[in-house]
């Protein structure tokens, strides 16, 4: 029996729409009905061949992760392999139960923002309540749930990060709620913004999607304040670049603790705990309008003309069934 999927021939071509085998029930993974999946930064790089988690074998379904039926008419969230199609496999207890009522785009969208918002800030990050917040790179979708999320888990103060100010000034607004912006437009203007931001109070958190010499100038400017402060740096991202250029004197000279955070950093268990303990709790704050995730939903026969969609600040959705 054939189903209808987004299908990758090879690397560094596009997914089509076309048709698959259905998966198979074996062993302890049971057959979800999906309605929706995402098109993420990590689908892209891993369909490009540039992320660690790269395809090997062809042809094969794609994304990691959505929102399905089990049998019993239950709406789960589950992650694994092949979700960007009409039926998935997932492990038995490895998927979140969710409430049959919400949003199931919304549901498919969040998930992944919260990975690496959230997840990041409540374990790589340690989260307090009354830390203060950077967000590097906040006019992306992570960037702009990650502000929210910040202020919701206690933050005293959230400063919102990057190149596009007309962006970073609408994340002044409600939900999101930014208290400072911070335009990465010079060397000398990041210097001159982080002084005045730093002589207010220190940083405690960078929660940074852009690394390069975005986040080589705010560490720059961290260290020149000569001010002892536990400053944790958690990377997410590398939207500006893969490496910085860092002397290892600014390890030295000040108390800045450098982290990351992603799909190899947490375990598996988790990431399945998290997702049962908090996603209804957040989806719930989406229909109340505390939390906002923009998304542009697409039809699966439409994967293939939007999978290289340039909208930073939207997450694609792909409606299945």
């Amino acid at each position: 029996m054939s189903m209808k999927a987004a299908v990758l021939y090879e690397i560094g071509t596009l997914p089509k729409y076309d048709d698959f085998p259905e998966p198979k029930e074996h062993g302890d993974f049971v057959k979800v009905s999906m309605i929706a999946s995402t098109i993420k930064q990590l689908d892209r790089g891993r369909v490009s061949g540039r992320h660690y988690l790269k395809y090997t074998n062809f042809p094969t379904t794609i994304g990691i992760d959505g929102v399905g039926k089990l049998e019993d008419g239950q709406l789960v969230y589950c992650f694994g392999d092949g979700m960007i199609a009409e039926k998935s496999l997932v492990e038995k207890g490895k998927y979140a139960p969710i409430s049959n009522d919400v949003d199931p785009y919304i549901a498919a969208a969040l998930p992944n923002t919260l990975l690496g918002s959230d997840m990041a800030l409540l374990f790589r990050a340690e989260i307090k309540k009354g830390d203060v917040v950077l967000v590097n790179g906040a006019t992306g979708v992570t960037g702009s749930v990650a502000v929210q999320i910040a202020k919701i888990r206690g933050a005293s103060k959230v400063i919102a990060a990057g190149r596009n100010e007309e962006a970073l000034k609408k994340l002044q607004q409600q939900p999101y709620g930014v208290d400072e912006i911070l335009v990465l437009n010079s060397e000398e203007g990041v210097a001159a913004q982080m002084k005045e931001i730093l002589s207010k109070q220190p940083i405690d958190i960078v929660l940074d999607y852009l690394w390069g010499q975005p986040t080589e100038m705010i560490i720059k400017a961290i260290v020149s304040q000569k001010q002892y402060h536990l400053t944790k740096i958690v990377s997410v991202g590398e939207m500006a670049g893969s490496s910085i250029n860092l002397p290892s004197a600014a390890l030295r000279s000040t108390a800045i603790s450098i982290l990351g955070s992603g799909l190899g950093s947490f375990p598996a268990t988790q990431m399945h705990t998290y997702f049962k303990e908090h996603l209804n709790e957040l989806l719930l704050l989406t229909k109340e309008g505390k939390l906002k995730v923009n998304i542009n939903i697409i039809d699966l026969k439409d994967v293939e003309k939007n999978w290289s969609s340039n909208e930073k600040s939207v997450r694609t959705v792909v409606k299945i069934n």
